[in-house]
């Protein structure tokens, strides 16, 4: 065995020490990382627990009502006045219910990693139409006025149901902030870059602070037991999520006098369409405005 000299023997200790610092450092990184994930997951966890707790009630109240109602409508004295005004909650009940679920079937496909598009030429006036149609009840009940910019007619390569999904929510969002007797403008335009959507309303906006957790699925800004809007935190996240899945992207930001500002945009897909027109896209069982 070779006897190592003084110079020699002091380089190869630093060299082992060398070796054990970088060891240690790559240890404490990877036990910090792993510390994170833990964090992140017990959060997530108690983000699903705390959003299961919420949906039971959001789903029991609506079914509930429903039952109540419907009961109510089997009575063989009730005034033909009064079985429109019954008939009228019921419809209400039915469509908020059906939009939850709607929302909550979509997360869990894009949790799996299961929405696939399905790309047809669209209308998106026409869907823009029908999905007023449909909050029609809500737009009355909030005495807002939704004003229009876009053409008659505007053709786009999209995925119907998906983007049905994603305008509803944030005109639906739209309605809930905004003021009584406030105004909604919804802009529809395609140009080289693809399809740009944006809805203005005159709402309370939305702080700095909170513009990147209002898009995280199962948050909401506020969640107390007390908060003053209904929902899930789903709804923005699903429009974030399947813009992303299309290749967009969606902005937020603040409305000229006020309010919030939400855009995204979605570019034309390099993919094969189908040759059927589609007019509405429209995902909902309760797809027919009421006539009561």
């Amino acid at each position: 065995m070779q006897k190592l000299t003084d110079d020699e023997l002091i380089l190869e200790l630093k060299a082992r020490f060398e070796f054990q610092r970088k060891a240690l450092n790559d240890l404490t990184g990877l036990t910090r990382q792993l510390e994170t994930t833990n964090r992140k997951l017990q959060e997530s966890e108690a983000l699903k627990s705390h959003f299961l707790a919420n949906i039971r009630n959001e789903i029991n109240n609506p079914l509930t009502s429903i039952i109540g109602l419907s009961g109510q409508l089997m009575e063989d004295d009730r005034a033909p006045e009064n079985v429109a005004m019954v008939s009228r909650m019921i419809y209400c009940e039915a469509f908020n219910l059906d939009f939850q679920l709607q929302n909550i079937l979509m997360a869990a496909e894009l949790e799996a990693g299961e929405s696939r598009p399905s790309f047809n030429r669209v209308d998106v006036v026409g869907v823009l139409g029908r999905i007023l149609d449909l909050l029609g009840h809500k737009i009355g009940e909030k005495g807002v006025t939704v004003r229009r910019e876009a053409p008659e007619t505007l053709l786009f390569t999209t995925d119907p149901q998906n983007f049905h999904l994603m305008l509803i929510n944030l005109l639906a969002n739209a309605i809930e902030f905004s003021p009584v007797g406030g105004e909604i403008e919804v802009s529809l335009r395609v140009d080289a870059g693809g399809l740009e959507v944006s809805v203005r309303d005159q709402g309370p906006g939305v702080d700095p602070k909170h513009r990147e957790r209002i898009f995280d699925r199962f948050r909401q800004v506020d969640e107390s037991s007390t908060k003053m809007h209904p929902g899930h935190g789903l709804g923005l996240s699903i429009v974030k999520a399947l813009a992303e899945l299309f290749g967009g992207c969606v902005l937020l930001g603040d409305a000229d006098g006020g309010g919030t500002l939400f855009r995204f945009t979605l570019p034309e897909p390099a993919v094969p369409v189908s040759d059927v027109l589609s007019q509405e896209g429209n995902l909902f069982f309760f797809d027919q405005p009421e006539t009561f």
